[in-house]
């Protein structure tokens, strides 16, 4: 038999949940690659970034986008998550496109309202925000990115769904090229600043946006349907309103800093906050871009505690190892990549790695609920969150700063994850394992603290010394009561398969 037939007797001899786990794990190692080199550009791009920016400008930037996002609330981003829900709910192929269809055209037009509002009131959102009207033109700028990125929105989650990860991350790598480009041009030969980062955003999505529409337009019969409408915003209401609470939780620590201390801090803390961020999209968004649309068919199975709970276990070896390394290794990534007025960031990174690890806890046991279809009990845990957030940040930021900043984040999001989880377990009960997380989590706690532990070391002893905790660390995920037999046969599976992939793709370069 040749290997195309031996892969196929290889397949029909899995079971349905094998075969689902290597379809999720071939698809994440895909988005995962996107991130990488998403990452990797980002963290190339530092240098250029801290040298033509000082944090001062990270602070203005930071408040702009932010003031931007909270605009957006009203835009209807979150309507697009119906898009997971009705597609794989609908019958026919003809109601799946009337799904995709209103949904774009909903959140196409609802961003391009909210844009133009945006700009038109850009000078007093610049005085409410700065106390004058200097960066009235960031505002400008970022009003109309905004209205040009809610074109990507609904393509791309149909490329979710339809599980085509390549043109997923080819649509954000050329994205990313382009603004890479952009900035190149913008900030360091023309020297424009904070405003060269605004335009070169203002670049990539104008051009990629355009590119996602007409292919959109090419698969999917553009129209409007008011039962899909009517469904989008039922789903969807309440998921929107739940991101003024996310907003609140994750990003008026910012605004309290600023009022306190000044944009200086406000860069530096945001800057940590981005290592929260890349946690997210390096070790959770590439395994959920797959798992969040597939669990909600999983949910249908009889075997659906078993598959969701491994399918959690597997998230978290994943999240909390690259929540490790990052610990570990970001006081010596900044001595690398950045001056030395940045490099106190490092500080609060582990106690906000901490928060997103609960976030995303949060994101994935939410099944419950978005089963149930009663997404209103999202916005309340998050609107608890929020509160506790707020309240937090006022009494805490004024004597603490950053790390009271970064504490409270860590508590509103444990009081967030904890809604969510009792609050879907009433709705759609679901019987987790939760002693292997237990057993990863201890285990990482250790791994974090010695090397808070060690010594300031030269750059390339210090690296040394944390890659050999790193090393410790996985030995220990590998023997400790974590993962199951069969979930180490299929991440040898996984691994094995690779080999062969990028052996096929050598021997394939060779022959040209």
């Amino acid at each position: 038999m040749d290997e195309k037939t031996n892969e196929a007797s290889a397949a029909s001899d899995r079971s349905p949940t094998e075969g689902l786990f290597q379809g999720v794990a071939r698809h994440s190692l895909i988005y995962a690659l996107g991130v990488v080199v998403a990452r990797a550009v980002s963290f190339l791009m530092l240098p250029i970034y801290t040298r033509f920016l000082t944090p001062a400008d990270y602070g203005v930037m930071a408040l702009v986008e932010m003031t931007l996002d909270f605009v957006t609330i009203i835009a209807g981003a979150k309507l697009v998550l119906g898009v997971f829900r009705y597609y794989h709910k609908a019958e026919t192929q003809e109601e799946r496109e009337e799904v995709v269809s209103t949904s774009f055209l909903l959140v196409a037009g609802l961003y391009s309202i909210v844009g133009m509002a945006a700009f038109l009131a850009s000078e007093p959102l610049s005085r409410l925000v700065f106390g004058s009207g200097q960066n009235v033109i960031l505002f400008q700028i970022a009003s109309v990115n905004v209205a040009l990125g809610a074109l990507l929105m609904v393509p791309l989650s149909l490329a979710r769904v339809e599980d085509r990860s390549v043109f997923f991350v080819g649509m954000n790598l050329v994205k990313l090229v382009l603004q890479v480009v952009a900035v190149l041009v913008f900030l360091v030969v023309m020297d424009l600043g904070v405003l060269g980062v605004f335009l070169a955003s203002f670049v990539a999505n104008l051009l990629v946006g355009g590119f996602a529409t007409l292919w959109l337009y090419r698969r999917v019969r553009l129209s409007w349907t008011g039962r899909a409408a009517q469904n989008l915003f039922r789903y969807g209401l309440p998921l929107m309103l739940t991101k003024v609470a996310t907003f609140a939780t994750t990003f008026s620590d910012r605004f309290f800093l600023q009022a306190v201390a000044d944009e200086t801090a406000v860069g530096l803390y945001n800057l940590a906050y981005q290592f929260g961020f890349i946690l997210v999209m390096v070790g959770f968004s590439p395994i959920d871009q797959i798992w969040n649309p597939k669990r909600f068919a999983v949910a249908e199975r009889t075997d659906r505690d078993d598959v969701l709970s491994r399918g959690f276990i597997l998230i978290n070896v994943v999240l909390i190892s690259v929540a490790v390394a990052i610990s570990i290794f970001v006081y010596d990534l900044l001595r690398v990549m950045a001056t030395p007025p940045f490099w106190s960031a490092a500080e609060v990174v582990p106690l906000i790695l901490i928060a997103y690890v609960l976030q995303s806890w949060a994101s994935v046991q939410d099944i419950g609920i978005l089963l149930a279809e009663r997404t209103r009990y999202v916005a309340l845990a998050n609107f608890v969150a929020a509160a506790v957030a707020v309240l937090g940040y006022l009494l805490f930021i004024p004597r603490y700063l950053q790390w009271g900043a970064a504490g409270v984040t860590v508590l509103a999001f444990a009081v967030q994850f904890g809604l969510i989880y009792w609050f879907s377990q009433r709705l759609r009960p679901i019987r987790y394992r939760w002693k292997p997380v237990f057993f990863l989590c201890g285990w990482a706690a250790v791994a974090v603290g010695v090397g808070l532990l060690l010594p300031e070391l030269p750059v390339i002893l210090s690296v040394l010394a944390r890659s050999a905790i790193g090393l410790v660390f996985l030995t220990g995920v590998w023997a400790l009561p974590i993962l199951e037999g069969r979930d180490k046969e299929a991440v040898l599976d996984l691994l094995y398969s690779l080999k062969g992939v990028l052996l096929t793709s050598r021997s394939g370069s060779g022959n040209r």
